[in-house]
């Protein structure tokens, strides 16, 4: 049975929610009711197997967490974007339908970005090519995921640092042609197209009058910072008052909003507090309450121009290689690789990569990296670092990209005390956690000082005394030790 138009669906009023992090649930609990809607990136519970069979594994656990806490659910998928020419991978399209059935969730996202060519993953959302070529492009993309899924889908609009480009659509043209000509919903990220204009795109009023506002189900607002004379998409607080001005006047001309979406990265709850979250959320439901109740007709609007691209214009697939070989620091020495390496933005979105990589290997080499900062430095892990960066590509997975981390180590050889026994235990617990299987590492000094002098942030007192130890693990943690006490090596190591 044919599909409904997008055009057609009118999603059910959710309300005001958050992106779900750990690091909210107290607010859930001291506020019972504030959170009506949780998004939920669903790759962020899925392990990387590297099984050709099963190549990705849900953690359950977290999973059955998820569905019981309160509120509605939406699935926002970060891993199968619709920018590219890459199309989604049939496992990850598996457990995305498994999840929005477990969630009940209304309808689903992701983003009008690339983060991969055939040939590498970039490592960062990066934007489309904006021709009649790339509307047609990711059209095919978009058509792909919602045949995957069982509700209908939207697509986000991305951040874009790029300087505007004469051969390229406005931004929101771009859009709306992608949008009508796909039949998809929009999730119309607002603090991302507020930061474009600040860098120097297309202005907001003029992006948003070129939208089909009735397509828009979903807004997501955040707050950014200042970088080098870039405004960055940065979800690290409050939303700017200016934005929140925009959203006053746009959202009671938006007769088919369903949800409205606070975006904000953990490690930036720990930093502002609560406190902010909670109040930014009061301001949602103030914007809430703004909505259209009725479905006025729709708005007149310019019939969209039939266009082709000039001869010569860069394909998509030559666009994706020449900017994500840029942005990840290799060379790209084609004409559009010559043309888009003068643009100011590519050492910005370089930089992000850089550190967003980091953030992956710090997340699951902890004690390994505190280590070798504790031993060399700060500046000499990022030395470090940017050697590794130098001679390997971004990795999809925060798994994988430790992986490859710890391989590099191994083969530099730092003679740190100690750093290659620890890279060898927090490897073994990170592959435990993806693959459920117990291993056991073996020690000829006892670990426990310094396992809780790492944890505490600095380098043990004393030299370890040697001997034979040994600490047997598991998904759940570790379960025996020898030569050891138990609950010393847990409070030592938390692994949850």
């Amino acid at each position: 049975m044919p599909r409904a138009s997008a055009a057609s669906v009118r999603p059910p009023g959710l309300g005001v929610g958050i992106t779900y992090s750990s690091a909210i649930e107290p607010l859930l609990e001291r506020r019972p009711g504030m959170v009506q809607v949780l998004e939920i990136e669903p790759q962020t519970t899925w392990l990387k197997t590297g099984a050709v069979d099963r190549p990705y594994r849900v953690n359950e656990e977290v999973l059955e967490h998820l569905v019981g806490l309160p509120g509605h659910k939406l699935v926002h998928s970060v891993g199968t974007p619709v920018g590219g020419t890459v199309r989604p991978d049939p496992a990850q399209l598996a457990l995305l339908r498994d999840t929005i059935r477990r969630f009940e969730a209304p309808w689903a996202s992701d983003h009008l970005s690339f983060n991969q060519t055939p040939e590498f993953a970039t490592g960062f959302f990066l934007p489309p090519r904006q021709t009649a070529t790339g509307i047609e492009t990711v059209t095919i993309s978009i058509r792909d995921l919602q045949d995957a899924l069982p509700v209908p889908i939207a697509v986000e609009t991305g951040v874009n640092y790029l300087r505007p480009r004469a051969d390229e659509f406005p931004d929101g043209e771009f859009v709306a042609r992608v949008v009508e000509t796909a039949d998809c919903g929009l999730l119309l990220d607002l603090h991302n197209i507020f930061a474009n204009g600040l860098n120097g795109r297309q202005p907001v009023s003029e992006y948003l009058e070129q939208l089909p506002l009735e397509r828009v189900w979903e807004i997501h607002l955040a707050g950014g910072m200042e970088l080098d004379g870039f405004w960055l998409d940065a979800h690290s607080g409050a939303i700017p008052d200016p934005l929140y001005a925009v959203c006053e006047d746009l959202i009671p001309r938006l007769p088919n909003l369903g949800a409205i979406i606070f975006e904000i990265f953990p490690s930036f709850v720990a930093e502002v507090g609560l406190e902010l979250v909670e109040a930014q959320l009061e301001r949602l439901h103030a914007l809430w309450a703004l909505r259209s109740k009725g479905y006025p007709p729709e708005r007149a609007r310019a019939p969209l121009r039939l266009v082709v691209d000039a001869p010569g214009t860069a394909s998509p697939e030559v666009w994706e290689r020449a900017l994500g070989n840029l942005v990840t620091g290799q060379p790209a020495d084609d004409l559009c690789g010559e043309e888009l390496s003068r643009d100011p933005s590519i050492r910005i979105v370089e930089g992000l990569i850089h550190e967003f990589r980091a953030s992956l290997i710090v997340g699951v080499l902890r004690l390994t990296s505190r280590l070798i900062m504790l031993a060399l430095g700060t500046q000499a892990f990022r030395t470090i670092l940017a050697d590794y960066w130098s001679k390997v590509p971004p990795q999809m997975y925060g798994s994988l990209e430790a992986a490859a981390f710890a391989e590099y180590l191994e083969s530099i050889d730092l003679q740190v005390p100690h750093l290659a026994k620890l890279l060898e235990f927090e490897q073994a617990v990170a592959a435990t956690l993806v693959d459920d299987q117990v291993r056991i590492v073996h020690f000829d000094f006892e670990p426990i000082p310094l396992l809780r002098a790492l944890a505490e942030g600095r380098l043990p007192d004393v030299q370890p005394e040697p001997g034979n130890f040994e600490i047997e693990l598991t998904a759940d943690g570790p379960t025996g030790v020898r030569g050891l006490d138990f609950e010393e090596v847990q409070q030592a190591f938390p692994f949850h």
